[in-house]
């Protein structure tokens, strides 16, 4: 089955639609060393991982019913740097210029292929939504990269309340659609093989894979996979896409 029967495609954020322009800790080391911070790419990349992990697991959902997502923040770069910035460095300051700058085309940039794929499914008369676990800024990267009006809706989990691969936020996007849709209408293109294949195939909708890595024991039909968003367009214009 291609898109025959599909009236909802609904999209992941980061790493299918978008891309970061350099890697978050190399981001992140280059804006510290400007307040004094003298240790390596390696290390923050290490610090910062495991200190994500750890507000994601105490704060669930960016903070949402907890603390603010900017304090979530706050807390993340605050842990990643504590120790290894001079004593006279302000580290709210790092902190509130990688928030800024994270809003930005400054660190964004738009995936390979994302113009055409859109630009194809909105000429096929199909609802195009968002399904990402991100914070509210990602009204402010969608709007810097230039996409944002290419969506008929957009849900986060910061507002919805719920992550991927919860059911829950796949069945909200369905409600979200002005025209009844059914899970086995729906499909959904993510690059993680938990939150975005798996959970939204549990949910009853149809899934395909970015990725040109897939570390899995139990890896996605080889169909379902592609290496790019220009690679997908191309199996939609060729009409080969199995679902």
């Amino acid at each position: 089955m291609g898109l025959q029967h599909i009236k909802l495609i609904t999209f992941d954020v980061t790493n299918t639609l978008l891309k970061f322009r350099v890697p978050p800790w190399q981001y992140y080391a280059a804006v510290a060393r400007k307040y004094g911070y003298k240790g390596t790419d390696e290390e923050v990349d290490d610090r910062l991982s495991h200190n994500y992990n750890i507000l994601l697991s105490k704060y669930p959902n960016f903070g949402k019913c907890t603390i603010s997502w900017e304090e979530w923040w706050r807390q993340v770069v605050k842990r990643t740097f504590d120790g290894h910035l001079p004593v006279s460095s302000d580290v709210n300051s790092v902190a509130t210029e990688l928030i800024e700058d994270y809003k930005t085309a400054k660190c964004w940039s738009a995936a390979e292929g994302s113009d055409i794929l859109l630009d194809s499914i909105q000429k096929r008369g199909i609802t195009v939504g968002i399904i990402s676990n991100f914070d509210p800024r990602l009204y402010d990267v969608l709007g810097s990269i230039g996409i944002i009006n290419k969506f008929d809706f957009i849900v986060t989990c910061y507002e919805f309340g719920f992550s991927k691969p919860d059911a829950k936020i796949f069945r909200h996007a369905l409600e979200r659609c002005k025209q009844s849709v059914k899970p086995s209408e729906a499909l959904h293109i993510g690059d993680d093989v938990k939150t975005d294949y798996e959970g939204a195939r549990l949910a009853g909708w149809h899934a395909v894979l970015i990725s040109d890595d897939i570390k899995t024991e139990k890896p996605p039909a080889p169909n379902h996979v592609f290496d790019s968003l220009t690679s997908l367009y191309l199996a939609l214009e060729k009409q080969t896409l199995v679902l």
